[in-house]
């Protein structure tokens, strides 16, 4: 079946409408009228993920106060550092050094490699996370809401890995190690946050020969939450497989190319059962785009089957939506 661009789709809109006399000025006025939705859509969506990621942020700093510092835990990345180093002055120096200067310092070359890598937006919302979360973590007071380690290291790694999730899902980062993650991510297309995971937990496992065990294995509980909690929540680089049977295959296929930009290949047969001819697309598509693709397939063909499964990794082109 010949693949339908975009570019062409809008191109055969424009004839349509030629063909209706419509004067070229009005043709031209709706293009206009469309990039200028498709700019305040686009801002709308850029306030709706700051602010997303300011209530996050805050939220994040009140887990930090909350059960982290709580616990004395050792989180991972940039965060856990700035609380090391922390700890290290009031211990050592003897003086009292704000999380926000160590973080701050910390996140300054990642987010330069970001800049370059990732997207302008992208980081400059995470710049926004990082700067909130800095202050808030000082400005809001620690209060401990139990003394159980356990649960400290449970709950507050749920919370830690739910919030992370929240902030990638609206375009950003919390900083630190999410950056170097978004970065691979971006280059090889695949979801990094276990082996993220293992750096933290060498990292932890180093820091608890200095300052006790027991402190870094409850902390590798807290991370492991944390990771669990992303691959969850956060599906950006994760695929799924889709096998669709239906009798509607080129408005499926448009389905499919208008709402992720991705391709599908079509297969002809027979139905066993009513001996009928049928046709089978087969499309590789983003785990996040998954659901909304599913009921707009099923809307435009109540009777489509459609069968589809995580791929556990692909070889070739993949599309991935740019960030900015």
């Amino acid at each position: 079946m010949k693949k339908v661009p975009i570019k062409e789709l809008r191109e055969d809109l424009k004839k349509e409408l030629k063909e209706e006399l419509v004067p070229d000025s009005e043709i031209l006025d709706k293009q206009k009228m469309g990039e200028e939705l498709y700019h305040k859509l686009e801002i709308r969506r850029d306030i709706k993920d700051s602010l997303i990621v300011i209530v996050a942020s805050i939220l994040y700093a009140v887990n930090v106060n909350v059960f982290v510092n709580a616990g004395n835990l050792l989180p991972g990345g940039a965060t856990g550092i700035s609380l090391l180093l922390q700890h290290i002055c009031r211990t050592f120096l003897h003086i009292s050094v704000p999380y926000s200067l160590f973080s701050i310092l910390l996140n300054a070359v990642p987010a330069t490699i970001c800049y370059r890598v990732v997207g302008k937006k992208y980081t400059l919302r995470s710049v926004l996370c990082i700067f909130v979360t800095s202050i808030a973590v000082d400005a809001i007071p620690s209060h401990f809401v139990t003394d159980d380690l356990l649960l400290i290291s449970i709950f507050g790694g749920i919370i830690n890995g739910t919030l992370i999730a929240l902030i990638l899902n609206s375009h950003a980062t919390s900083g630190g190690t999410d950056f170097i993650s978004m970065i691979i991510s971006k280059k090889k297309g695949i979801s990094v946050w276990n082996y993220i995971f293992m750096g933290n937990v060498a990292v932890l496992l180093i820091a608890g020969c200095i300052y006790g065990m027991n402190v870094a294995l409850y902390s590798i509980i807290f991370q492991y939450a944390s990771t669990q909690m992303i691959n969850m929540m956060y599906k950006r680089y994760d695929k799924d497989t889709l096998f669709i049977i239906t009798k509607k295959p080129d408005e499926v296929y448009n389905i499919i190319l208008k709402k992720t930009n991705h391709d599908a290949t079509l297969f002809k047969g027979i139905g066993c059962y009513k001996n009928e001819e049928k046709a089978m697309l087969y499309s590789v598509v983003n785990s996040d785009a998954t659901r909304v693709l599913v009921m707009d397939i099923k809307k435009e063909d109540p009777e489509a089957f459609i069968n589809y499964f995580g791929s556990k990794g692909i070889r070739g082109n993949f599309y991935y939506q740019e960030e900015d």
